[in-house]
């Protein structure tokens, strides 16, 4: 794996990550019923993509550094 994503993956602490998981829940729940195996994978899909958004995000911020 490349540097930039190592040193994005030591920003994720627990909090942070269960504040993505909680923002995709929130997102997905207006969409799939909770419990159904729809939700779990709507829930591991946004949850991928959140977590991408999150990187991209961070290489904006870090790219000048």
């Amino acid at each position: 794996m490349n540097k930039e994503f190592e040193a994005f993956k030591k920003t994720l602490s627990p909090e942070s990550l269960k504040a993505i998981y909680d923002e995709t829940k929130i997102e997905v729940s207006e969409s799939e019923t909770e419990g159904t195996e729809a939700y779990s994978v709507a829930v591991a899909s946004q949850m991928a993509v959140n977590l991408v958004e999150k990187y991209h995000a961070w290489l904006k911020e870090n790219e000048s550094k």
